[in-house]
């Protein structure tokens, strides 16, 4: 047997593994986004967004429906790989692997892997859900599904790197709570960043989840904001970051060896 061989049926036999587990529990990993969605497009959309002005021609609901779209995308990918990965450790089954002929840029892909079809899986279901209340027409089909692959490719790398730090599971929730999602509330998912004001537009800019939620409203709305090249730009440099860190960490054996 090639080893090329040998490296698909490690990568298929961890990657089923990982799928089995967030959908042997689909109630606790992919109800959730489902239940935060519909209560921002219920209180957001119709309650309170009714009364609102469109935005960039489009009714506020629609406008503010890829911002939740992407949000089930980002930390369904981050959450399932900080928590596969931790418990891979806490667990010690992730040293099976180390043993294994696998090298670490298999166990990354599996783990990412997985992360990505939860990620899609949740933003898919929301915007389901969100169809019969909405009238959303996807512009650039292309477009809309490259940003959200990237970005649950982008953070589910993020979650892996976080799965090794952690020293507990409170340790998992930590970056997800304290960072990644002020990020994503303040990167425009319920307004334009332009209705800020000075100096909270310019510190906008540098926020990346602004180029995340604006690149896939562009594909979803059509309206341009701060998506586009940029937003692919930006992607590609997180993710080859993220991608380097991880590998490294993980063939180091960091916090897994030691």
């Amino acid at each position: 047997m090639s080893m090329a061989s040998v490296y698909w049926y490690a990568y298929q036999g961890l990657l089923i593994k990982q799928l089995r587990r967030f959908l042997r529990s689909w109630v606790q990993s992919l109800l959730p986004s489902l239940v935060t969605a519909g209560l921002f497009l219920l209180i957001f959309g119709h309650l309170m967004g009714k009364d609102l002005p469109a935005r960039d021609g489009v009714a506020y609901v629609e406008f503010l429906m890829p911002g939740l779209i992407m949000f089930a995308v980002i930390s369904n990918a981050y959450s399932n790989c900080t928590l596969a990965f931790y418990g891979a450790r806490l667990q010690r089954h992730i040293e099976e692997m180390l043993i294994a002929p696998m090298p670490a840029w298999i166990i990354v892909a599996g783990f990412v892997s997985a992360g990505v079809i939860r990620g899609l899986l949740a933003g898919s279901l929301v915007a389901l859900m969100a169809m019969p209340f909405t009238s959303l027409q996807l512009h650039h089909a292309g477009f809309a599904v490259g940003v959200a692959v990237m970005s649950a490719l982008l953070f589910s790398l993020a979650g892996v790197i976080n799965g090794v730090y952690a020293r507990s599971f409170d340790d998992t929730s930590l970056i997800s709570t304290f960072i990644l999602t002020p990020l994503i509330y303040l990167g425009g998912v319920f307004y334009p960043v332009e209705s800020l004001a000075a100096p909270w537009a310019d510190i906008s800019m540098i926020n990346p989840m602004l180029y995340v939620v604006d690149g896939f409203r562009y594909g979803l709305l059509g309206i341009p904001g701060h998506g586009g090249t940029i937003t692919f730009v930006v992607l590609t440099l997180l993710t080859l970051l993220m991608a380097g860190l991880a590998w490294f960490l993980i063939d180091r054996g960091v916090r897994i060896k030691s």
